[in-house]
């Protein structure tokens, strides 16, 4: 073990700790505020992604007619009869609200879910009649910022890296509360932007009162942030933090035979639900994967967590029914990750917040770099000064 030396090795062990935590602070934050300004922005922008795609003119906007809706199974049946031959119904959207059409998503056989080739054709619920189809699931811009977001547009490891760097997050949230933490009387000094400050003194107000006031926030979307990277490794701890006893349900297809179709799927899963509304249903996206569907349920607000029914893709068997009303606490935790980390089930105000935390790390690293700059350059001033001190005095 290493002796400390010199004025660090006379400082309490507290003020040490601190000072520990404040040079690993300032050097996570200058090597890694490019990802991180990266994946707030982009993550900004899934917040809103369908108004900005409307912005951009990549959604198409269609009327439909009054009446209630046609049956899921129906929809699909409508959008794969107009679809491009060697083309299939893969995942269905159900309107939302009022006004809105329902979406199929079809691509050719063996296609992967970003294949290029593929169409959403919009469907009027209550008629059947084709609307109008668009290339991809999403605007251009978009399916970047998805990318982004995602993997850093980067395969393979993409996404592994994207959790680590939301690691790297939770340190700075957890490390900068110490760091900023103010002696007693100066709290409420702390929590302001002093009136008049400017330089290093504005810098440091900006840093240290953003970064408290919306510390909740940051640490919330970055730990989602991360679950959703590495979700059976945060579980598996959830998992035995709040029910140590219970076994991990696994829901893995176990038929054989040809795959059903989506219409297949969604009659199997509404019937599996008959309290529920279809929002989603999914073929599987992958070999060993079940067909999914999601159900909106009573007293769960859009983007709360939804009933989840998972179909065998061959033999169409009820694999598991994910339902929120009855869930144990790991399940709810686990349900709860991914509409936190964008922005929806607690209402606009939540969504709002989650949007201005994605302008968080380009706040910090404006502000955390001008204050290190500021330092060096008091630093050296100071250094020439005593210098020129000593020279006098010689």
């Amino acid at each position: 073990m290493t002796t400390p030396t010199g004025a660090s090795a006379r400082l309490p062990m507290g003020k040490r700790i601190r000072e520990a935590l404040r040079i690993a602070h300032l050097w996570i934050g200058v090597g890694l505020c490019i990802p991180f300004i990266v994946l707030g922005i982009s993550g900004s922008y899934l917040v809103y992604h369908d108004f900005f795609d409307g912005l951009m003119g990549a959604k198409t906007e269609v009327t439909v007619s009054d009446g209630a809706a046609r049956a899921p199974a129906e929809i699909v049946a409508a959008a794969s009869a107009a679809a491009p031959e060697g083309f299939s119904a893969v995942l269905l959207t159900m309107p939302g609200g009022e006004g809105e059409a329902a979406t199929v998503r079809v691509a050719p056989e063996g296609a992967s879910f970003r294949d290029p080739r593929a169409m959403q054709i919009l469907v009027d619920p209550a008629t059947l009649a084709i609307l109008g189809e668009a290339a991809g699931g999403m605007g251009g811009v978009t399916r970047i910022m998805h990318d982004l977001h995602g993997h850093f547009m980067i395969s393979g490891d993409g996404r592994a890296l994207v959790g680590w760097a939301g690691v790297a997050m939770l340190a700075l949230g957890i490390s900068g509360l110490v760091i900023w933490w103010p002696r007693p009387g100066k709290l409420k000094e702390a929590l302001l932007v002093r009136r008049g400050a400017h330089g290093y003194r504005l810098h440091r107000d900006l840093h240290g009162a953003f970064g408290f006031w919306t510390l909740i926030v940051f640490v919330v979307v970055s730990f989602t942030g991360v679950y959703i990277a590495f979700p059976q490794t945060i579980q598996t701890g959830v998992r035995f933090l709040l029910v140590a006893d219970a076994p991990a349900k696994a829901a893995e297809p176990v038929g054989e035979g040809p795959m059903l179709s989506l219409a297949e799927v969604v009659e199997r899963a509404v019937a599996a639900a008959p309290d529920g509304t279809l929002a989603m249903a999914a073929l599987s996206f992958g070999q060993g994967r079940p067909s999914q569907a999601r159900f909106r349920v009573p007293g769960y607000d859009e983007g709360a967590p939804s009933l989840v029914v998972q179909i065998d893709p061959r033999s169409g068997a009820v694999l598991d029914i994910s339902d929120p009303r009855q869930a144990s606490a790991d399940e709810t935790f686990a349900a709860w990750q991914r509409p936190l980390h964008q922005g929806e089930g607690w209402g606009p105000v939540w969504r709002a917040l989650v949007f201005v935390s994605g302008f968080l790390p380009l706040l910090f690293a404006i502000t955390g770099i001008t204050m290190w700059l500021l330092r060096r350059k008091a630093q050296a001033a100071a250094r020439r000064l005593r210098a020129r001190g000593r020279k006098a005095a010689a």
